[in-house]
């Protein structure tokens, strides 16, 4: 708790709005992104010489930057100060050069802007952000919009629009994210839907907006309508491969890519649609990485999951 309320002090975090701007500016979402699973121990607490060991190898592969605290490492079964103490800890495991990206949905705007504010505090270069949607019959578009813009007017640190309609239940327009995308501190938005992905890129064209595309089934397509990279969870366990078909989309080199696309396409749809956190971590154990427990209730993944998933990465050549 201590950590949480000193970087919320306002005199610190007041200096660092005046830079919003600035650093908003300079934020780039040109490439693939690891939403990181987070490992955690038989009693439940956040195992962070697994998450140590994880990046010992990840930070060997050309990834742009990581997420913290998304729904591939549980958010919601997170607390504030450990998601803070998550940023700091994995801010020291990282690389200057890559971008550390802070899961800051909470249910209230103001809960939403002390925790993006405390996150930027101690090492988030940006933050990632889902409406919210408990009462999710009550919001209207306006009271979202307002939401969006009053963490993004209080961060220091840019806002990415996270639109998840699976877990929300609330699917923003391409006429509200533009209406979000004039505002100097919200860099850009993260979808799953294709249509509306290629709409955002054209919409956005004369704004410096990112769009993301939120799977790595369809990052190739997502690229090739205009988006700039994705964040992935696939990324976790087969980012060599991933950044590879980006790398080579961005090359212009579209049929060499198409050939990777192919081949994760299967891997990607049974670990995050059919198994969910549970598969994705029996994947990294399976590829050597340590992809520890999940926190209850999630359940532990069966044994013929994990035998689906071992031959889906036999067969598609990943082991």
């Amino acid at each position: 708790m201590q950590m949480l309320s000193n970087a919320l002090r306002p005199a610190v975090a007041l200096r660092r709005i005046s830079r919003s701007s600035s650093t908003a500016a300079k934020f780039d979402l040109n490439g693939v992104f690891v939403p990181i699973p987070t490992p955690y121990k038989a009693n439940g607490d956040v195992d962070y010489g697994a998450l140590a060991f994880n990046f010992e190898r990840w930070e060997k592969i050309p990834f742009r930057g990581y997420c913290v605290g998304g729904s591939n490492g549980e958010g919601p079964y997170l607390k504030a100060e450990e998601k803070i103490e998550m940023v700091s800890k994995i801010r020291s495991m990282i690389g200057k050069d890559k971008l550390l990206i802070a899961g800051t949905t909470c249910e209230s705007t103001k809960m939403t802007c002390d925790l993006s504010k405390a996150a930027a505090e101690v090492g988030a270069d940006g933050v990632l952000v889902m409406s919210p949607f408990y009462f999710k019959t009550r919001m209207t578009e306006e009271s979202l919009y307002e939401h969006f813009v009053s963490v993004a007017d209080s961060c220091p640190a840019p806002v990415i629009v996270y639109n998840m309609v699976p877990v929300t239940g609330i699917d923003l327009s391409v006429e509200i994210l533009k209406k979000m995308s004039l505002h100097p501190n919200i860099v850009g938005v993260k979808d799953k839907d294709m249509g509306k992905l290629a709409a955002l890129v054209t919409e956005t064209r004369d704004q410096r907006f990112q769009i993301v595309a939120g799977s790595a089934s369809y990052l190739l397509a997502a690229m090739l309508v205009g988006c700039s990279g994705g964040i992935n969870g696939l990324a976790a366990v087969l980012g060599e491969p991933l950044c590879k078909m980006h790398e080579l989309a961005a090359a212009g080199r579209w049929q060499e890519a198409l050939e990777l696309q192919r081949k994760l396409v299967n891997i990607d749809l049974l670990l995050m649609q059919e198994c969910g956190p549970a598969g994705l971590k029996a994947a990294m154990e399976l590829l050597g990485y340590r992809g520890g427990l999940c926190r209850s209730p999630l359940p532990p993944i069966t044994a013929e999951k994990v035998a689906k998933i071992k031959l889906t990465l036999e067969k598609d050549g990943f082991l």
